[in-house]
């Protein structure tokens, strides 16, 4: 049986004696120093998470200004495109006002000189006449 005596109450002091020195020394200081650890650990994580919601709002910020821009250079080619289909409307059509004009005066032209050579044919039929009855008949008419 076990036997009750001073050494046992001693060992038992002895014993609570090294619990709460070991508490007081070791535990207490490492887990003071594990709850710090933790909670650098918590804050960097959060810091990270921030890190990394700034980094993917300014990834959207980006995409959107390039998607912005993109469409904006787009606008302008178009326009651009516009302006030159206008500016070409404009330059066949006054291609075609010059063209149409030139023809116009050529046809003017031409009548005149049809007009002049008949009227010169006309002045000419006369002798041509006189001259083939002369030929044809063999005398002078």
């Amino acid at each position: 049986m076990i036997d009750i005596n001073i050494t046992l109450v001693i060992q038992m002091v002895n014993f609570l004696l090294l619990v709460f020195l070991l508490n007081t020394i070791l535990y207490r200081p490492i887990r003071n120093m594990i709850a710090k650890r933790n909670q650098v650990i918590a804050e960097r994580e959060q810091g990270i998470e921030r890190a990394d919601a700034d980094a993917a709002a300014a990834v959207r910020e980006f995409e959107d200004k390039v998607h912005e821009a993109r469409n904006q250079g787009r606008q302008k080619v178009q326009g651009l495109k516009d302006a030159g289909y206008e500016k070409e409307k404009d330059l066949l059509k006054e291609a075609a006002d010059l063209a149409a004009g030139e023809v116009a005066k050529v046809r003017e032209q031409v009548k005149k000189d049809l007009a002049a050579a008949r009227k010169r044919l006309r002045a000419q039929i006369q002798a041509f006449s006189v001259e083939v009855a002369q030929k044809v008949l063999g005398r002078n008419i």
